[in-house]
């Protein structure tokens, strides 16, 4: 007990106690209900090791992890559980899930969770079943998820047009991918600026925002307005960062930047879920916004700096995972705790897992892990020290163990199948709201190898940023030439920024280009306004090799 309440004494108590919960003794008691029986000549031994470090909770989470003696492992982080099901099984799962779960017939429209208003407009959701329709090994199920993804595309462009294309209802995670992958790229985009503008005219000038509560007596009491904690900040910070990653918009970079440089006087990291947690609570969501800022920072600029605070944050999101675990409960691995406190003060979080919030985490660690492969970090003027030192391997055994247990809280099948819970109870004990499984997805795709974010390469005078694996970017003497790794059969969807292109050559045979904005089929065609050369190129198989000349 610290502080220690059980006695009423200004001092900390530490006890090892046998028998233990839930058999013998309830939660949070001192005597047993249901005695102990041990044979005569028996002998019961326990012990302990406590770790005593200056500095952080971080510093004594490093000893414990590199040196723990554990049922699992000795030393390091523990195996993941074996994966609930196999890939395609997972496929099959997940569709199952967005088809028949989360689809009301009746309107014609997905639900966030079961039993929520549905809605037609979920260009993420139809991101994952085109992606689907490209990787699953039932023929059926390819069928369907494309064609669920047509109808889809048929309803949001009547309703809304191709804008409604960069939308992210009913997702976490999911931000932008659809025109990248299925078409209407130059539409889609047309829209975008109306995304970040209103994000940067809020934002301070020290280069943060504040809290922002509801006006609820309960929803006011949950922080100090005017105060700013790294929730406030971070998922705007990662919009930015993200746009000005894809785009090369040098405003936007900038904003983006001031808001990390801001961002970087917070030690916790706090206040992502204003809505009902007191903003002062440390918080995983908080940790997983900040590492995908941080890391779309560093892949839109190069800076060292962004990187290393990305892997600050990234550690201080390891406390909420559960690294240890009963036998008899698959979901307890990798599970992760929202928050370190409570809704309203009242309903407490502790050992009540949200897996949602740490699978936000997880997608964003998974991005870190696949830069700290290729790039090693260097002494930068960043005041976040890093103190885990965890290896790229590591990093990505922390994606591995919260998407295994993700699938373990999933529903294999019944009414709800596809969907897994707001929350989990006692480990095995799945409460409402049940959610869509994009989370689970998407995080299950990256481990694979398929991640379906966008893709983007620069060099000195040319950005690209396609739905499709570009490879080697180089200049030339009369332009830009690069490849693109795509689906076979399918087209891929891409923009170039930087200067206008006299032809583009797709393996050896010119592109044709249009006087209108592109859709799906293959061209290219010149944005005078935003400066840029969007261009959809057919891949008969995977690779193509694209030049674009200038004159």
């Amino acid at each position: 007990s610290s502080p220690n309440l059980d006695e009423n004494k200004p001092d900390h108590r530490l006890a090892l106690f046998l028998p233990s919960t839930p058999q013998f003794v309830a939660e949070n008691k001192e005597q047993a209900i249901e005695p102990f029986k041990i044979a005569g000549g028996m002998s019961l031994q326990l012990d302990a090791t406590l770790a005593i470090e200056p500095g952080t909770a971080i510093a004594v989470l490093r000893d414990w992890i590199r040196e723990r003696d554990g049922i699992l492992h000795r030393g390091g982080l523990p195996k993941p559980n074996p994966s609930a099901r196999s890939f395609q099984e997972e496929l099959d799962l997940c569709r199952t899930g967005f088809l028949k779960t989360m689809w009301n017939e009746q309107v014609h429209g997905w639900s966030h969770c079961i039993g929520w208003a549905p809605s037609i407009d979920a260009p993420g959701f139809c991101s994952l079943l085109w992606m689907d329709s490209q990787l699953s090994t039932n023929i059926a199920g390819r069928a369907e998820s494309k064609a669920r993804v047509e109808f889809a595309v048929e309803q949001m462009l009547k309703q809304n047009g191709p804008g409604i294309f960069l939308s992210q209802n009913k997702c976490h995670i999911m931000q932008w991918e659809f025109p990248f992958l299925y078409g209407y790229l130059p539409e889609a985009l047309e829209k975008f600026d109306g995304q970040i503008r209103p994000i940067i005219a809020s934002q301070l000038t020290n280069g943060g925002w504040t809290i922002q509560l509801g006006d609820k007596p309960n929803e006011k009491a949950l922080g100090q307005e005017g105060d700013s904690v790294l929730g406030t900040c971070a998922l705007r910070a990662q919009i930015l960062m993200r746009y000005a990653r894809i785009t090369g918009d040098r405003e936007v970079q900038a904003a983006g930047e001031r808001a990390l440089a801001f961002m970087e006087s917070f030690r916790v990291p706090r206040g992502a879920q204003s809505w009902e947690c007191p903003v002062y609570e440390p918080d995983i969501l908080a940790a997983g916004y900040a590492v995908r800022a941080y890391d779309e920072a560093y892949r839109a600029t190069g800076n060292y700096r962004w990187l290393q605070d990305a892997v600050y944050w990234a550690e201080t999101g390891v406390p909420f995972i559960y690294l240890w675990s009963l036998p008899d409960r698959p979901m307890m691995l990798g599970a992760t705790l929202p928050v370190f406190g409570s809704t309203f003060y009242t309903h407490s979080w502790l050992a009540m897992p949200v897996q949602w919030n740490g699978l936000v985490y997880s997608y964003a660690v998974s991005h870190l892990a696949d830069d700290l492969k290729t790039n090693v970090l260097s002494k930068t003027n960043s005041s976040l020290p890093i103190q885990l030192d965890l290896t790229p391997e590591e990093w990505k055994r922390i994606v591995e163990l919260i998407t295994v247990s993700g699938e373990y809280q999933q529903f294999p099948d019944g009414d709800k199948a596809g969907a897994y819970p707001d929350s989990i109870s006692d480990f095995k004990i799945r409460n409402q709201p049940f959610l869509n499984p994009e989370d689970i997805l998407v995080n299950l795709l990256a481990l694979e190898g398929q991640d379906p974010d966008i893709k983007t390469a620069r060099i000195d005078h040319a950005i690209v940023s396609s739905g499709a694996t570009i490879d080697e970017l180089k200049e030339t003497s009369s332009g830009v030439r690069f490849g693109l790794r795509f689906f076979a059969g399918q087209n891929s969807h891409s923009f170039m920024a930087g200067f206008r292109p006299t032809e583009i050559v797709v393996n050896g045979k010119k592109l044709p280009e249009s006087g209108t904005p592109i859709k799906r089929e293959p061209g290219w065609w010149w944005d005078r306004v935003h400066r840029r050369a969007y261009f959809t190129v057919p891949h008969d198989r995977a690779q193509a090799n694209i030049e674009i000349k200038q004159q």
